[in-house]
């Protein structure tokens, strides 16, 4: 080979030395590939809260409140006889499905005025006596709490129950309660059965034979049609005219 080839193949080699080694420097280049946006959480749906009066199956009339009771037997809202009217008014009205009637009555010698709602099978009366004690004529004594419940009907709305605790219903045999529970029955058209107590509210007064607490009654007065009507709160401890 000749010298001048010899030195073309020298600078060739080196060369490709150079090349080499910078490829092994900065390395090979390298594929890239972009990275997408992560998608958004999906927000879970909130759960509705349940109206806890809309899962009653039973309305059981206690002493000195109303209680709902689902179809297992839980209580899942109560009402005092001390609530306001407009409370018991929203519950009733959800379970018979159905706004009141409203009625207005003024005081008489014996009662204080009062407001009415009527249900189909239930009335609530929300009596005004503080109107009578602003006036300076005097308060008509611890008859009741601030409103009562009659119930005339055994079910309500969509078949819901109204019993007591220990399950008469409006419409059943008073007089046979009455013998069940010991109490007296006159057969007047005026009987009252004491149905349950409540804990007693102040001392028993003078010859009263009951203890000075509210009670559920059963009503079997003609003028309310004689239907044995449940009733509460009522003060069998106290006179009453």
């Amino acid at each position: 080979m000749s010298d001048v080839l010899r030195s073309a193949s020298a600078a060739s080699a080196a060369a490709l030395a150079v090349v080499l080694a910078l490829t092994g420097c900065f390395g090979a280049p390298t594929a890239t590939t972009e990275t997408e946006p992560s998608a958004e959480p999906t927000p879970s749906a909130e759960a509705v809260p349940v109206d806890p009066i809309t899962t009653t199956a039973a309305i059981v009339v206690r002493p000195e409140q109303l209680e709902f009771v689902d179809a297992s037997g839980a209580v899942v809202h109560s009402l005092s006889y001390d609530a306001e009217a407009a409370e018991f008014v929203v519950a009733l009205s959800t379970i018979t499905g159905a706004e009141p009637e409203q009625a207005e009555h003024p005081a008489s010698m014996e009662t204080p005025p009062r407001t009415d709602y009527t249900w189909p099978g239930v009335i609530l009366s929300d009596d005004h006596e503080e109107e009578i004690s602003d006036n300076g004529l005097g308060g008509y004594g611890p008859i009741d709490m601030n409103v009562s419940v009659n119930f005339g009907a055994a079910t309500l709305g969509d078949g819901v129950v109204v019993r007591t605790v220990d399950g008469f219903q409006p419409g059943g045999d008073a007089e046979a309660l009455a013998a069940e529970l010991g109490e007296p029955w006159l057969d007047n058209g005026y009987d009252q059965v004491r149905v349950e107590t409540g804990e007693p509210i102040g001392p028993q007064q003078a010859g009263h034979d009951y203890e000075n607490a509210y009670s559920v009654a059963v009503n079997t007065w003609e003028w309310q049609g004689a239907s044995n009507r449940v009733f509460a709160p009522w003060n069998f401890g106290i006179g009453h005219v």
